[in-house]
């Protein structure tokens, strides 16, 4: 099997949600079928973490549920990364030249230990990290050996800081705020006639944003409406994290109203965007059985365990899925609690919908494994 993953954005509540999908598939020992992951802002940070706390290279499945996933419980209910980011900007004002989103850079540096850059990462399981270019207006990917869009065109081997494409990927209007990017700093190219060709930039500066303004789903590498899935899958999990929209108001005595007005407005348009994903990926797995699932934040899992050929048992309660649903979209320091159960909630709704609709393969796990070892 050749899995692909998708990883939405949602702040820590993403984050963690997607641990707890991948614990699922680490209780199976499938981390090693996963062959590509796209990430956008949260999806990014989980992917980041996990990478960062097994030595910058993609972790077994034994690895992951003993010694990753403690770790990651520990750095994000001990550390607070928004209090950290505010209190950076506040005392260090010069580094905004490079735009809001390098500070949050340096605290994934500092705080998480996400060090080293894109050329650090493995070969395999291929990442893109998922940003918004606000000049194009495209979707900018950073990867192992190459970033950019097909506007402005790419870099390759970009000598590039992980953390600070993390960065761009999490700035969230309003929230962080955009990654400067100096053109002139980097050797630009084109490929054409199989070779690549160096070109002048288009652009001084770059301004990268939240991946989310353009994709909040990072499903758009994996996926094309017509043509399926990615060259080199054939399983393709997508992990959508969101925020249900009637929730996301953005109320807040320190925001000038039509500050609030124009980000509930881009709320508006990033969850259309992300409906019509959605539907057209749970036609395509309706009209193709067995090549993906979609997995979303606050499933009631009953349900779905009931129509299960292998049903399993949700540990939530229905109050406890509406709670973990409604965290805020933030870069905040977690609670047990809260980790907790927004850990066992993505893993109960990877079991049920994979025990229910994945391939023969991906249904029977075993029932007698913790799902990791408190650190």
């Amino acid at each position: 099997m050749k899995i692909a993953l998708a990883f939405s954005g949602g702040g820590v509540r993403a984050t963690v949600f997607h641990l707890g999908v991948l614990a699922r598939l680490a209780r199976q020992d499938l981390l090693s079928s996963v062959k590509i992951v796209s990430s956008v802002s949260g999806g990014s940070l989980a992917a980041g973490l996990v990478f960062a706390t097994a030595g910058n290279r993609w972790p077994s499945s034994e690895q992951y549920l003993h010694d990753v996933v403690p770790r990651c419980l520990s750095l994000l209910t001990t550390r607070n990364l928004q209090r950290t980011f505010v209190m950076k900007s506040l005392m260090q004002p010069w580094r905004l030249m490079s735009g809001r989103a390098s500070v949050l850079g340096d605290v994934l540096e500092s705080t998480w230990g996400l060090k080293g850059s894109l050329a650090d990462l493995p070969i395999a399981p291929r990442w893109l990290i998922n940003a918004t270019c606000y000049q194009t207006g495209k979707n900018w990917r950073f990867q192992r050996d190459l970033m950019g869009d097909y506007q402005t065109k790419y870099v390759p081997d970009p000598d590039f800081r992980l953390s600070h494409a993390l960065a761009a990927s999490a700035a969230v209007p309003g929230l962080i705020g955009p990654l400067l990017v100096r053109s002139k700093k980097y050797q630009w190219s084109e490929f054409c006639e199989d070779d690549w060709k160096a070109i002048r930039p288009k652009y001084k500066h770059l301004h990268l944003w939240d991946g989310g303004v353009y994709d909040n789903l990072g499903v758009e590498p994996l996926f094309k409406p017509g043509e399926g899935l990615r060259e080199g899958t054939d399983y393709l999990i997508v992990c959508d994290a969101s925020r249900p929209l009637a929730s996301e108001t953005r109320q807040s005595r320190w925001r000038p109203g039509f500050l609030q007005a124009s980000l509930r407005l881009v709320d508006v348009a990033t969850d259309q965007v992300r409906s019509l994903r959605a539907r057209m990926l749970m036609e395509h797995f309706k009209q193709n059985p067995g090549t993906g699932a979609y997995l979303r934040l606050g499933l009631a899992t009953k349900s779905v365990y009931a129509r299960s050929p292998t049903p399993g048992k949700p540990a939530l309660s229905d109050d406890e899925v509406q709670r973990v649903a409604q965290i805020e979209t933030t870069l905040r320091q977690l609670s047990h609690n809260e980790f907790s159960l927004l850990f066992r909630h993505g893993f109960e709704v990877a079991d049920a919908m994979l025990s229910t609709y994945g391939q023969e393969s991906l249904r029977h796990v075993p029932r007698n494994r913790v799902l990791f070892k408190a650190a």
